[in-house]
């Protein structure tokens, strides 16, 4: 039987409440009493108030675990999805290092360790957060999200490893102590898990947010909804849960733990963990033109990601790539024997073709250096390649060119070549439904909307592609 990697990840973000200092704390004792390693996302803010009401042993504690980085102040406003939301990739990006690294260092110094991963409050995933990820020396995008699913197993993401969309494989752990059949319940969820990857083994996300041990609502819900920003002084303590439920949650969190233990298949890993079981091997990697010919044929039908010899190849890897073979090719007259993947991220914005649907080799050939010395100064594929009288669109581009190494390859070199229409595939794996409702969350002011945020979402999956494990 395959190896089941369980990862327990707990969001400790509740900085108004002094009663919820305890629950991680006391959550961090159960586990080291069961041997069981976990991932605690802190928001820094939260480390700040700790300090406030001299939680030394809090802070402590929290010392002793993997964390990750979860914001500076959480869902205070603005959140990320209302100053990013109108953003392209690379704009956002600066505007997340500049409000979000203070935070990060902060954390960083305090818990004297760099956070392993870093997650989204509530369902506000976005992608700017992930080239400011690579800035920031954090490897790994610990969260959930319905947004984007990849057959409910860790993918890269504008080269960043992702667990962060187990979806049927994800297991809430919030309020479910309220009911006294609670524990029966989320031992039915993951035995139905269990029986679906026993197998061929997979992934558990499970998620617990300590306050709910100690509130019956969320901290910030009642004070930050519909886009409320109240000074610190006016700040209200969410309800709190009866004695009976808090013990009860304790008793039956350590329960569960024992019994994920039961199964020899189990296996927990933290997010430091992750980040050596999920390497990426097409990373400094040179593939044979072989390869590079094969992917051509099949990316003239549709651009998607891409298996070979047990690894996967983006799409944006692709365009690099067939742009480098074809930038040899126009340089030396000899397509190249071997080329390195290089790694760069989705166009900023969308674009159609037009102009001429015919072009000279010669003008395409010479443009794919350009399109070389783009990718190596910005690391985006470009909005548009503009060929003489014709401008095509990134996946036309890649699927033209395409043809044209295949028929290089076939020892012909045609004076004019048609302009393909590129057919990109891998938005498929993201549910726009599920994107509109994340504009919904209650902490956003209402009917808010941000229609470029998702066209941003679509544009990077030309960077997606399967991660493996390598245990």
């Amino acid at each position: 039987m395959a190896s089941i990697l369980v990862y327990l990840w707990f969001d400790v973000e509740d900085y108004i409440t002094p009663r919820s200092d305890d629950p991680p704390k006391k959550i961090i004792e159960i586990l080291t009493r069961n041997g069981v390693d976990a991932t605690f996302k802190v928001s820094a803010e939260k480390i700040r108030a700790l300090e406030t009401r001299q939680r030394a042993d809090v802070t402590s504690a929290l010392a002793t675990v993997v964390i990750g980085y979860h914001l500076n102040t959480h869902s205070r406003h603005p959140t990320l999805y209302e100053y990013l939301g109108d953003t392209d990739l690379r704009t956002g990006a600066g505007e997340f290092l500049e409000r979000e690294y203070d935070g990060y260092i902060y954390l960083k110094n305090i818990l004297g360790q760099s956070p392993s991963c870093f997650g989204h409050p509530g369902p506000t995933w976005t992608p700017h957060v992930y080239p400011a990820m690579s800035k920031m020396g954090i490897p790994l995008y610990l969260d959930e999200t319905p947004i984007l699913n990849l057959e409910n197993s860790p993918y890269y993401y504008c080269n960043v490893l992702n667990l962060n969309g187990a979806n049927s494989n994800f297991i809430l752990l919030d309020y479910f102590f309220e009911r006294s059949d609670g524990f029966d319940q989320i031992k039915k969820r993951f035995n139905q898990i269990y029986k679906r990857s026993r197998t061929n083994g997979g992934v558990v996300s499970i998620l617990l947010h300590p306050h709910t041990i100690v509130n019956r609502k969320f901290w910030d819900e009642v004070n930050f909804a519909r886009g409320r920003n109240p000074p610190e002084g006016e700040y209200v303590l969410p309800p709190q849960q009866p004695e009976e439920i808090t013990s009860r949650a304790y008793r039956d969190l350590e329960e569960f733990v024992k019994y994920l233990k039961s199964f020899p298949e189990v296996k927990f890993i933290t997010a430091r963990d992750a980040v050596s079981i999920f390497k990426d091997p097409s990373k400094d990697f040179e593939l044979d033109f072989e390869i590079i010919r094969r992917l051509a044929r099949r990316t003239t039908r549709n651009i998607q990601h891409q298996k070979f010899d047990g690894m996967y190849i983006s799409p944006a890897q692709i365009f690099s790539l067939i742009s480098v073979a074809a930038a040899l090719y126009a340089e030396t007259g000899k397509l190249p024997k071997k080329i390195a993947a290089r790694t760069p991220l989705g166009p900023l914005a969308k674009s159609k073709s037009k102009g001429s649907r015919t072009l000279l080799t010669s003008d395409l050939l010479a443009i794919s250096k350009s399109v070389v010395d783009t990718l190596d100064r910005d690391g985006y594929i470009p909005i548009e390649v503009v060929v003489d009288k014709a401008t095509l669109s990134p996946e036309d581009y890649l699927a033209t060119v395409c043809s044209l190494l295949l028929l290089i390859a076939d020892g012909k070199l045609p004076k004019r070549i048609r302009v393909r229409k590129g057919n990109f595939t891998e938005g498929r794996y993201v549910n726009k439904k599920a994107q509109k409702k994340a504009c919904a969350w209650i902490m956003l002011p209402e009917d808010f909307e941000t229609p470029r945020l998702l066209e941003q979402i679509l544009l990077q999956t030309w960077t997606l592609k399967p991660a493996i494990g390598s245990n």
